[in-house]
């Protein structure tokens, strides 16, 4: 499911996803697998630049492809033919919040709608017939990048 426009968000060393991609110096992404086999080389494995680091881990998360990730594991469920549910009431999930990352049924989407009037929940059968590349392009404009730290739990960058 995964569209070659989106290739881009895949560790450089191994090209699998990960939720762990460290942004390097030299602006390569890669996974934590990846660095650790070059940990005792202190380079990138892609184009042999130093990392400074003495561990040889670099301490930046690539924020941005992991919550691109995130955003395409919504889509690949909502496409992947699953039943999906309310959030709240556990009925069917009929619509999908980019704001509230939730799943709504039809009464609780009215009642979403209701209280929350700046947020655009949209049906997932539209969500289906569009590409991957509309749904992010539907949650760039509402979404925080949010913060990888453990520590800094649903904080924006």
């Amino acid at each position: 499911l995964l569209e070659d426009d989106f290739q881009f968000i895949l560790c450089e060393g191994c090209r699998q996803e990960s939720t762990s991609l460290k942004l390097l110096p030299c602006l390569h992404t890669l996974c934590l697998g990846c660095l650790s086999k070059t940990k005792h080389i202190g380079q990138c494995s892609v184009c042999q630049m130093p990392i400074p680091q003495a561990s040889g881990i670099p301490d930046m998360d690539n924020l941005l492809f992991t919550n691109l990730q995130a955003r395409l594991k919504v889509y690949k469920k909502i496409m992947g033919g699953v039943d999906l549910f309310c959030d709240n009431c556990k009925k069917p999930g009929e619509f999908w919040c980019c704001e509230c990352e939730e799943f709504l049924c039809t009464k609780c989407s009215e009642a979403h709608q209701r209280y929350l009037a700046s947020h655009e929940a949209k049906r997932v059968m539209d969500i289906r017939a569009g590409s991957a590349k509309d749904f992010l392009e539907g949650t760039q404009k509402t979404s925080n990048l949010s913060c990888s730290n453990p520590t800094h739990k649903n904080q924006s960058v």
